[in-house]
């Protein structure tokens, strides 16, 4: 476990995409990180993320954790346990198998 400090400027994005969630049954994780961001070489695909600021993460749904880090402003702490464990049951939100309805093939049937 890691507290790690993020700091960015303006409305300059983070630059890591989060994945899971209470909703999701899947803890929160980073996903993907923007080389070049603020949270290029503090963040990595892989980490669960435990704590945002002083609040305790594990609970909160994914709409949750993105406004708490919204709500920052322009400096980002946060509570992480570092490793790519769990990045496999992320695929388990993605469909599996053929995609049953596609807008493409609806608009050609018309």
């Amino acid at each position: 476990m890691a507290t790690v400090q993020i700091q960015k400027s303006g409305g300059q994005p983070w630059g890591f995409r989060l994945a899971g969630g209470r909703d999701f049954n899947v803890p929160l994780q980073v996903k993907k990180v923007e080389s070049g961001s603020p949270a290029a070489g503090v963040l990595a695909p892989g980490d669960s993320i435990i704590g945002i600021g002083n609040s305790d993460a594990r609970g909160m749904t994914h709409m949750q954790a993105h406004q708490t880090i919204r709500g920052s402003g322009n400096y980002l702490q946060l509570t992480v346990v570092k490793g790519h464990g769990g990045m496999d049951r992320l695929s388990s939100i993605k469909p599996k198998g053929p995609v049953k309805f596609s807008p493409w093939k609806a608009q050609s049937a018309q």
